[in-house]
């Protein structure tokens, strides 16, 4: 290489470097700046959440020196001042009276006001140079933040400071210009309250009627509905709304309803019936899932959150339903037995009705042939399926005790699904026998599903043996049985067509 072309590529080189640390050195004020913004931001959010719980303690003080230490407590944790006063205007308006402070060690009693303060609604910071603080040179005060609040009529009521004195210059941060947005918040808000305190019964009364109205509607819209159709309250909600979503549906149907009902009557039947409500409502949302409708003697629970949630219900409910039972056996009353079908995929989740009533519904095949599988679990003689479709979505398997049972063409369906048992939700002793003869039954079902009736039946007869509590095992052995005396007149798929719902 040349010498003049060596030179080139070395003041290339060099022009290089000179635009990467320039860049760099941008990349990093501009690292610096957000993390200075951040700073701001959070800090701003944690001043306005101390105001929050400000306003709610508040509320509830009725007793006036209560409500001015608590007033001036507050400023103090949301905006770490050294010192703060809470002054109220007088009669005359010329004066402003010390009602109380925190931090000083010998406070005025009265103070004068300048005019300014009659109109003004914002927080202004002054420093030691101010005539403001120069008025009240015995506050001894290097800077401060004053803002004033007004009764219902406009007029001056008051103003509440915060401040830090002189000596205090040095150890506490400095009065920020970012505080007085929510120092305004704070002290419009605690004005209020006090002008306003022959009204805080009622406020309080008012404010108690909507926390009770709040939670009576959402013991019948639940708040998870309301948040995935995007609204904050039951009145936002209109006829038509609706929201498409991906969820697990899990349908609960209490066994044998008719005759528990017949054996209790109508008031033993109510009783009994929410008595298994209140049991598994708590493990619903334990798996962050909402009870979507109540259904006469069924439930319907969506789990938005995933499938896993939805078998880990199953498994709580059966759980919670032992002990309700263990308790009501004890009392001499009759056994609350269910079922369980489960479905994932797709669904349309809104409010239907007319103009003076609604209702929260569910729309889509994923619900429907929940309810389908829950069906079948009488015939099967298990307490929960669950389709192919929730075991695709299942992100830990091996949490679970499963087994594939029947594939099958359920009413209203033209296409077959493969269903799955929760052997998890058996006793021990029957989740033993089910696991012992797991890869057994698997065989059989298979020499099944190829249309080898006679050693499919041999296999699940094997099977009956060594877990002569499986009911599945049983149903196969008779319906070998049949299909080998009356064999099925067209190509066999292994697909069970069920008539009946």
């Amino acid at each position: 290489m040349s010498v003049p072309a060596a030179k080139r590529s070395y003041d290339e080189l060099e022009a290089l470097c000179a635009r990467l640390e320039a860049e760099s050195g941008r990349n990093l004020v501009m690292q610096q700046d957000l993390i200075h913004a951040k700073g701001q931001v959070d800090g701003e959010l944690m001043r306005f959440k101390a105001i929050q719980a400000y306003i709610a303690k508040a509320l509830d003080t009725d007793d006036p020196d209560a409500f001015f230490s608590l007033t001036l407590e507050s400023v103090i944790e949301a905006f770490e001042y050294e010192v703060a006063l809470f002054l109220q205007a007088t009669e005359s308006g010329k004066l402003l009276t010390v009602s109380a402070e925190f931090g000083f060690a010998d406070p005025p009693t009265d103070l004068p006001f300048s005019p300014k303060w009659l109109n003004s609604e914002e927080s202004q910071i002054v420093g030691e140079d101010d005539f403001l603080l120069m008025a009240w040179i015995e506050l001894d005060l290097a800077k401060a933040i004053v803002c004033p609040f007004h009764d219902k009529h406009g007029k001056l009521a008051g103003i509440i400071l915060g401040g830090i004195t002189k000596d205090g210059a040095g150890v506490f941060d400095d009065i920020a210009t970012d505080h007085c947005s929510a120092f305004t918040v704070m002290v419009q808000q605690a004005g209020s309250l006090w002008t306003n305190r022959e009204l805080n019964d009622e406020i309080r009364q008012q404010n108690n009627r909507l926390v009770n109205l709040t939670d009576s509607y959402s013991r019948f819209v639940p708040f998870q509905f309301l948040d995935l159709l995007d609204r904050a309250s039951i009145e936002e909600i209109d006829a038509g709304d609706h929201v498409s979503i991906e969820s697990s549906v899990l349908f609960a149907d209490i066994r044998d309803f008719t005759a528990l009902s017949e054996a209790l009557g109508p008031a033993g039947t109510f009783a009994s019936l929410n008595e298994f409500l209140v049991a598994v409502e708590p493990v619903v949302e334990q798996e962050n899932g909402f009870i979507n409708q109540y259904m006469g003697d069924a439930v319907m629970a969506l789990f938005p959150g995933g499938a896993d949630a939805s078998l880990k219900c199953a498994m709580g409910m059966i759980g919670h339903s032992r002990e309700l039972n263990a308790r009501r056996s004890g009392s001499g009353e009759l056994a609350i037995r269910f079922g369980m079908g489960i479905s994932s995929g797709p669904l349309m989740l809104g409010a239907i009705g007319g103009g003076k009533r609604l209702d929260s519904n569910v729309v889509g095949d994923t619900a429907n042939l929940a309810s389908r599988i829950e069906s079948l679990t009488k015939l099967y003689g298990v307490s929960t399926l669950f389709t192919e479709f929730t075991r695709a979505r299942l992100e830990k398997q091996d949490d679970f005790c499963f087994r594939e049972v029947d594939r099958v063409v359920v009413k209203g369906r033209t296409s077959a699904v493969s269903i799955y048992e929760l052997y998890d939700c058996d006793t021990g002793p029957i989740q033993a026998q089910k696991h012992a003869t797991l890869d057994r039954f698997m065989e059989a079902l298979a020499r099944y599903r190829e249309g080898d009736f006679r050693a499919a039946c041999r296999v699940f007869e094997d099977c009956a043996v060594a877990a002569p509590d499986d009911n599945v095992t049983r149903l196969y052995i008779e319906r070998c049985g049949a299909l080998i005396e009356t064999p099925p007149a067209e190509p066999w798929r292994g697909v069970w067509v069920l008539d009946e719902k």
